[in-house]
Order: structure tokens, then sequence, then C-alpha cells
């Protein structure tokens, strides 16, 4: 996760990954998981890039695994693209049975009495990482056992994460909890045992799996806080904008490298308050992609305001990679590189999703 790989290294660390002991460990912690989320979520490398230097060592049918864990981000972004600002609410179902809208005091501050879950927060706030089951749990807890509603709390875990993605956080949280497909996602003690290297029992999940959820709220995860987190910005780089210039407008979605380089022109890297103000970001986080930006597009000016307001912008050639959280971008929007390009519209499951996806 490291925001100096160059592309070459990037590449190379792709190549080590094992593969084969990807498909069988990935839900361990310790799992062979390959963390390239960083990079797939701020664009610096595109899905299908990874599937075929993927394919260039491995079999279809050993990587296929990889490959479909690959396809559930450009679901959550084609949802994203289909919904809009409706991935924000329930997306299909709703429950009465939220005991509040806060965050869960417990889970923010890594002391839900549950080892793995607790290391894993642990880990959260060092590095900005959490393996994909641990945010499973954590999702969890909060929604399904807790009774928090999981807007703010889903807030929570994105203002963390060096990778966090607005459309994979929070419809993910949202099929934890139950909104976006009606079923609620539940682990117990046991399952959090075989996935972990802890071998905790008699805690408040050391119970029947098809209980968990279904008991009062444990005393451990009754306390609340507000959500109060703020994105601390950076300074912007000082900008003139001339009439009719070719302006590259790369947002935190889209630090892609090889992104029209071959083109003269102003770049510039969008922070807008409109976005990070609502959806806040830690400055770890913001750090991160800072120093992404350094390494793949060194030449791009930080521009702290919404793009409605950059002085000469509205004379400007204005181009940008399309991204759902950035349709309001004036100008030319080139498409983002798919998975499966073939596969376009609504899907309400992933397992729908998947069967279109591979009949090409």
């Amino acid at each position: 996760m490291n925001p100096n790989l160059t592309y070459k290294e990037l590449l190379h660390f792709i190549d080590e990954l094992n593969i084969v002991s990807y498909t069988s460990t990935r839900n361990h912690l310790d799992g062979a998981v390959s963390r390239l989320s960083p990079y797939l979520t701020r664009g610096v490398i595109s899905l299908p890039a990874v599937r075929e230097r993927i394919l260039q060592k491995h079999s279809l049918d050993t990587a296929q695994k990889f490959i479909q864990e690959l396809a559930w981000r450009e679901y959550f972004q084609k949802v994203f693209a289909s919904k809009q600002q409706a991935i924000f609410a329930d997306l299909r179902f709703s429950r009465a049975d939220w005991r509040h809208d806060e965050l869960v005091s417990a889970i923010v501050s890594g002391e839900t009495s549950i080892q793995a879950i607790d290391e894993q927060i642990a880990q959260l706030y060092e590095t900005g990482y959490m393996h994909n089951h641990a945010r499973m749990w954590t999702a969890m807890l909060a929604c399904n056992v807790a009774k928090a509603n999981w807007k703010n709390m889903s807030r929570w875990m994105y203002y963390h994460l060096i990778d966090g993605d607005l459309a994979s956080n929070t419809l993910s949280w949202q099929w934890v909890s139950g909104t976006s497909i009606q079923k609620q996602y539940v682990a117990d003690q046991a399952l959090i045992n075989a996935c972990s290297d802890t071998n905790q029992r008699d805690t408040y999940l050391d119970i029947p799996r098809n209980e968990v959820g279904e008991r009062e709220v444990p005393r451990e995860l009754i306390k609340t806080d507000s959500f109060t987190y703020q994105t601390q910005y950076p300074a912007s780089d000082e900008l003139s904008i001339e009439v009719g210039q070719k302006v590259f407008a790369y947002h935190p979605w889209s630090i892609d490298p090889f992104w029209r380089a071959d083109e003269e022109g102003e770049r510039i890297f969008v922070i807008e308050p409109q976005l990070f103000d609502r959806f806040p970001v830690s400055e770890k986080v913001m750090k991160h992609m800072r120093a992404l930006l350094k390494t793949h597009v060194p030449e791009a000016k930080v521009v702290v305001g919404d793009i409605q307001t950059i002085a000469g912008l509205d004379t400007a050639q204005v181009y940008s990679k399309a991204h759902p959280a950035t349709t309001h971008f004036p100008g030319e929007k080139d498409a983002t590189e798919e998975l499966f390009p073939e596969v376009q519209g609504y899907y309400q499951s992933f397992f729908k999703f998947w069967q279109a996806c591979e009949k090409v």
C-alpha cells in the first residue's frame, strides 16, 4: 500500500501475488489478499489492467475467484452510476429496529471486547487499512447487534480508509445491514475465530449464528458518540488558466498516470469541499491521496474548491475521467475502463450481475 510505488513497481507487485492461495485463504485475516484496493480506488491502475496482468501468469480457471472479487468493485460502481444519490439512503429495504443513528462508542474506541475486531480497528487507525472480512464483522456488530443505523457508522469507516470508495463502502454497509438485500449478515464467535488467530470464548457472540442480532443489545455496545469528523484541507497551489486552455481535471478516483499523458495542458487535482464536507476523510487519507498524485501525476496542481468556483475554468477546455461522484464536472468526460463494459444497467444483486458477466 506504499503510495510511492511507481507503476512499474506496482505491476511487479501484482506479478508476485499468490492467486492460488488467494482463492483458499482470502477470508482469513492473514490470508493472501492482494491489498491492491488503495491503487484501484484512486484509479492508479484499472480493473481490466489488473485482470490482464494476472492472466499473463494464471489460467482463467485459477484466477476466476480473484476476478470475481474485482467484479464486486465494478458492480458497486455501476449501482452508484445508476442510482446516484439514492445509494446514501436505504437502497431497497428499510428497518424499524434501529436504536439510533449515531456511532457505537465501543467500536470507535476499539473496545468491543471481540479481540479480532478490536485488533483490526487498531490496525485501521494505524494504517488506514482493514481486511474486508473485518469490515463486514465491524458493520455487523454496529448495525445488526448494536442496532445502529448504517449511515454514520459507514461514514466513520470511510473517514479512516485510505482505500475508501464511496460506492464500495456505502453499499457494503447496506449489504451487511440488509437494506440492499433482504437479509442481514451475521457472524458468530466461532466464525471470527476460524478466520483469525483468536480463540475467544464466552463473548456475546459465542452463541449460535442464527441467534446473533436476535438478543438484547450487549451492554458493551450501548453507549453512543456523535459524528463530529471533519476534513483538514491542504493549501491550494497557485493556478492561472488561460482562455481556451486545455485543463485535465483529476479527482480522488482518477489518479491515472497514463490518462491523456501525451497532451499539453494544465493538470489539476480537484478536492471539492461539497463532497469532503459531507464525507470527510482523515489527514492520513488526504496525505495518501496526495502522495499517490506526487508519484503518478507529479505535474498536477492541487486545487481545493468546488469545481464550479475555479477561476478561469468556464473558458477552458475541460477534460476528466467519468465517475459517479463527478457527474457535475464540466467539459468532456472520458470513460473509465471496465472489466465488463458489455454488462450495463442496474442489477439488484451481485449474483445477478455476475451471471451476466459470466456470459461474456
